[in-house]
């Protein structure tokens, strides 16, 4: 029987469900998918959010939706100062229990200057007020969500003028000869490897299949300007297949 993505109705259970599984080894699967590029890209995606929110003496509070297991979040923490501030937002607490495992590990070893903290909350629904973060940042979990344009909204309301509004996913590669051989890698590799390192095909299956209904590079950025984002630019990177969009409050 062939993969359906879940209804509307079914995917925030779905995806849910999904995350809670496959939390104790997902930072390993991401480093075999992408062959530790994710990493890159990441290190680009924190440096837009940070360095032009930079003012001398001032605290900054920063925000990681979806955050998963938190490595971003901890990422965005190694750039900060002592008295800054990051929080990592999920709605799997599975993910969390992992996330905050790092956490500690990190400020014990004194490798985060900043403060961390994690939240169980939909990215749809965010739990805090306008204006509370210098910079929001999302990293492959927009298309998670049942309905992108109201968590982008969600980001951008919660960002404090001036701040960044950062989306990092895929994308959708249309280079030459590239893009066959992503398809073939994405569609039917991965599953494999899920299954090889989580025991969980379905999972990864999911990965690619839902690629196929994730907006293009150039919707995504209309969709930043619906929330009123503004200077909107957006790059392609590992040949088209990620999309790392920026916006401005």
């Amino acid at each position: 029987m062939s993969f359906q993505l879940p209804t509307t109705e079914e995917k925030s259970d779905y995806v849910l469900q999904q995350f809670d599984r496959i939390a104790k080894r997902y930072d390993l699967t991401n480093d075999v998918i992408s062959l530790g590029m994710h990493r890159f890209w990441k290190e680009i995606a924190v440096d837009e959010l940070v360095n032009p929110t930079r003012k001398q003496g001032s605290q900054r509070n920063f925000l990681d939706v979806c955050t998963g297991t938190g490595d971003l979040a901890l990422l965005v923490a190694k750039r900060l100062r002592t008295g800054d501030k990051v929080i990592g937002a999920d709605f799997s607490p599975e993910m969390l229990k992992v996330a905050n495992q790092r956490a500690n590990s990190a400020q014990q070893q004194g490798k985060s200057p900043a403060m961390i903290g994690f939240k169980q909350a939909d990215a749809q629904k965010l739990p805090f007020d306008d204006n509370s973060f210098d910079g929001v940042i999302v990293s492959f979990g927009l298309r998670n969500l049942t309905d992108l344009q109201q968590g982008i909204n969600e980001m951008a309301r919660v960002t404090k003028p001036g701040g960044r509004v950062i989306n990092l996913d895929l994308g959708h590669t249309d280079t030459p000869l590239f893009a066959q051989l992503f398809s073939f890698y994405f569609g039917s590799i991965v599953p494999i490897i899920g299954d090889l390192l989580q025991s969980d095909r379905k999972a990864y299956t999911y990965l690619p299949e839902s690629l196929k209904t994730y907006p293009t590079p150039d919707k995504i950025a209309k969709m930043f300007a619906t929330a009123g984002l503004t200077n909107i630019k957006w790059r392609k990177l590992a040949m088209g297949s990620v999309a790392l969009h920026v916006g401005e409050k």
